[in-house]
């Protein structure tokens, strides 16, 4: 989990607020920076300013955008992962087994955040894309990595996060919450029956070595296609294989 907030610097957390902002507006101005963060214009552009002399932006008319910087620290972040390429073959043989979209995904400061993915035919992505980081406790993956973390972790993530209502099929009580925790580690994978959006479903089994997560890896797709035995049996039998042989492939190293 983060550090304490005590022990930051003011105006480095403003900063990186402001490049946090022009991410999530999909590129903006400086007003727009300012009314999402509450701050003065001013000193929103003096920050944007020091963005872009640095490189982290690039400044198109009065439309600041997140530069390709911020890709070569991304690129390096995910190349200390080995794990997201040894998952590469067994993503693209899920999708191709279910015509589906398949995701490998780690946690990071108590976040979800996907890794790599494959695509099956019929795929269809409403939520997810590659270094998006999301709440871990109302998506199959995030449950999966979830119940193999320590009791002490779990609650504080779910305090830090707290439990939103994304749906009515969403857990908010931390109670059933680890209910559901301890019958995923019992099975063997996690269930997403539209927690995150009404009609998708998800199916999810975590990668464990030595007792700690290292991930999980997901199929997901549209409700209508992921119904009955096919969501029930047929792919947690699909995702835990996968999970196993990845297992293996680590044990044999």
């Amino acid at each position: 989990m983060p550090g304490n907030p005590d022990q930051t610097v003011k105006s480095a957390d403003t900063l990186f607020g402001v490049l946090q902002a022009v991410h999530e507006l999909g590129g903006s101005g400086a007003t727009e920076v300012a009314e999402e963060l509450g701050i003065a214009k001013s000193t929103t552009h003096n920050h944007l300013t020091t963005l872009v002399e640095h490189e982290f932006l690039i400044k198109e008319g009065s439309t600041y955008r997140v530069g390709l910087k911020c890709l070569h620290y991304g690129i390096q972040a995910k190349s200390r992962i080995e794990l997201a390429e040894i998952v590469k073959p067994s993503l693209e043989q899920m999708a191709g087994e279910t015509d589906e979209i398949a995701w490998f995904m780690v946690e990071e400061y108590g976040k979800g955040v996907y890794l790599e993915k494959a695509m099956g035919e019929r795929a269809v992505q409403p939520y997810g894309e590659i270094g998006k980081r999301v709440p871990l406790q109302n998506i199959a993956a995030g449950k999966a990595i979830l119940a193999h973390l320590p009791e002490e972790q779990v609650h504080d993530i779910v305090t830090e996060q707290s439990l939103s209502q994304r749906t009515e099929n969403t857990l908010t009580d931390p109670d059933e919450l680890l209910e559901e925790l301890e019958l995923i580690r019992e099975r063997g994978y996690a269930l997403n029956d539209g927690e995150t959006f009404e009609g998708f479903r998800a199916v999810a089994s975590p990668i464990v070595e030595d007792g700690e997560p290292l991930g999980s890896i997901v199929v997901s797709g549209p409700e209508n296609r992921l119904r009955d035995e096919r969501f029930t049996t047929e792919l947690p039998e699909i995702v835990t294989g996968a999970a196993n042989a990845i297992e293996l492939s680590l044990a044999s190293r």
